[in-house]
C-alpha cells in the first residue's frame, strides 16, 4: 500500500505516523500524548472492532496495569496509551540491560496474560513486537486486533517462532508464544533464530 493510500485520521498525516502494519496505522497526539490507532482502510474496521470490545471488556473487570491504558474511541479507531519507549522488541536490541530488569518484564507480561485469558481473550500474537514500555520500563501487552474474544476466531496468526505447533486458539498457544517471548528476553536472541515453520514444529 501506498503512502497516498492511507486513510489517517481527521487533523493528521504522514508526520505523525508512529507506525502500520498490514491492518492498521497509529499515529501520535501530541497534544494528549496519546496514540490513536485506525484501520488503513474501510476493509479492516472489523480488526479494530474486534479490539474495541476487548479493552472494553479489560475495562469491565478492572483494567490492568500491564496492558495499554484504553482511552475510547476516536472516528473508527480506538485512542490508547503512548508507550514512551515504543516496543520491546525495538528497544531490548543491542542494549545490555541488567538480569532483574529482563525479570521484571517477565513477571509483568505473565501478570497481564493471566488476566487477558481471565478477560475471555485469547492474544494469539504475542511477541516482543507488542509489548510496549512506559516511560519507568513498565512492560504493556498490547494489539488485539487479531485475538479472539469468547473463542471468535482469531484474525492474524502469530510469527513462525512465536507459533504453537497445535491449538492455535487456545491458552496453550498464549503459553507457547509466552515461552518463545521469555527466550528472548533474556538472551536476547529471538526464538528458534534460523529455522523455517517446517523446522520448528520438529523442534516442537
Amino acid at each position: 500500500m501506498s503512502q497516498d493510500e492511507i486513510q489517517y485520521p481527521s487533523g493528521f498525516g504522514l508526520q505523525d505516523l508512529i507506525s502500520y502494519g498490514s491492518t492498521g496505522l497509529v499515529v501520535l497526539d501530541a497534544a494528549s500524548n496519546t496514540a490513536i490507532k485506525k484501520p488503513l482502510n474501510q476493509a479492516y474496521t472489523h480488526y479494530l472492532d474486534i479490539e474495541r470490545r476487548i479493552y472494553e471488556r479489560f475495562i469491565e473487570r478492572g483494567g490492568h496495569v500491564g496492558i495499554l491504558s484504553y482511552h475510547g474511541v476516536f472516528e473508527d479507531g480506538i485512542r490508547l496509551e503512548c508507550a514512551a519507549n515504543y516496543d520491546l522488541k525495538s528497544f531490548d536490541q543491542g542494549r545490555q540491560l541488567p538480569e532483574q530488569q529482563r525479570l521484571r518484564w517477565i513477571i509483568q507480561i505473565a501478570e497481564a496474560l493471566d488476566f487477558i485469558h481471565c478477560s475471555g481473550v485469547i492474544h494469539g500474537d504475542l511477541s516482543s513486537v507488542n509489548v510496549f514500555l512506559d516511560a519507568e520500563l513498565n512492560a504493556k501487552v498490547a494489539d488485539f486486533a487479531g485475538s479472539s474474544l469468547d473463542q471468535s476466531p482469531l484474525l492474524i496468526e502469530s510469527s513462525a517462532g512465536y507459533q504453537c505447533p497445535e491449538a492455535l486458539l487456545s491458552v496453550k498457544g498464549d503459553l507457547f508464544a509466552f515461552g518463545s517471548l521469555v527466550y528472548e528476553i533474556i538472551t536476547g536472541r529471538e526464538p528458534y533464530e534460523g529455522r523455517d515453520g517446517d523446522e520448528i514444529q520438529n523442534v516442537s
